[in-house]
């Protein structure tokens, strides 16, 4: 139904975040602004990391795949090859979506509460209740940190997507890999990057690679995505004019997840 509902011409607000779901189903997390946006023509939006990922995980050993279902991540080895979202789909959304601590979409007198429960399932992960850590005021931590950031930056010093796929294939040891899986899914599906660059802030939770199975990916993706939608609405609403408001801006292909 909702499918059917993006032929609708609807005049457009601004469209934060969404979850994707591997069954094709969407949940999305939006937040608009109090002024009306004009009309866009109907388009798609896309990710070409989805892309990416999948033509990187057809490239795993037997040995790579034993340990990714071990940890119980083959979900994630068949995540979308190219979502095409339509734009009218997600104005109509966002019409009926609001920000808060509890983010839900509102339509007449129905809510649903989006949850981490929600990305859980979507995900299949397996429900983990420790919360990712992003620094640390052991010393010994942050050297462990420091060693690991130093595997996967380039001539640079920095830490580009292709240079974390690249240490991820080279590596069959169990720690070694599964952790470069969990830092390479971060910044290329779960928390997409800009440009998709490594976070050392990651690194921190995922040194101790048997803590990973308890880790709370799906609360992260919701704190990610409110980050993110209120950063961008901070950068429209602190334009000088409403005409300026209204002008397109780049939303990093709605941040598909």
């Amino acid at each position: 139904v909702i499918l059917g509902l993006c032929f609708l011409h609807i005049p457009s607000l601004l469209v934060y975040s969404l979850v994707f779901a591997p069954s094709y189903q969407l949940l999305y997390f939006f937040r608009s602004p109090s002024v009306p946006r004009k009309s866009c023509n109907p388009t798609y939006i896309t990710r070409l990391s989805f892309k990416r990922w999948n033509k990187t995980v057809k490239q795993f050993s037997d040995i790579q795949l034993g340990h990714v279902r071990k940890y119980k991540m083959e979900t994630l080895l068949h995540m979308p090859k190219k979502p095409n979202i339509p734009m009218n789909l997600l104005e109509w959304i966002d019409q009926h979506m609001f920000g808060s601590k509890e983010p839900c979409f509102k339509h007449k007198n129905k809510i649903i509460k989006i949850t981490k429960d929600m990305v859980d399932k979507i995900f299949d992960f397996l429900g983990g209740t420790v919360p990712f850590v992003f620094s640390s005021g052991d010393p010994q931590v942050k050297a462990e940190v420091t060693e690991l950031r130093n595997k996967y930056v380039d001539h640079r010093n920095k830490m580009p997507i292709n240079k974390i796929e690249e240490v991820m294939l080279g590596d069959e040891t169990e720690d070694g890999f599964i952790r470069s899986f969990a830092f390479y899914f971060l910044p290329s599906i779960l928390c997409p990057a800009s440009y998709c660059f490594g976070n050392m802030k990651f690194l921190y939770s995922l040194r101790d690679v048997s803590a990973i199975p308890s880790l709370d990916f799906g609360q992260l993706a919701l704190d990610f995505m409110r980050e993110e939608s209120e950063r961008h609405f901070e950068m429209i609403m602190n334009r000088p004019s409403v005409e300026e408001m209204n002008k397109s801006s780049y939303i990093g292909g709605c941040l598909p997840i």
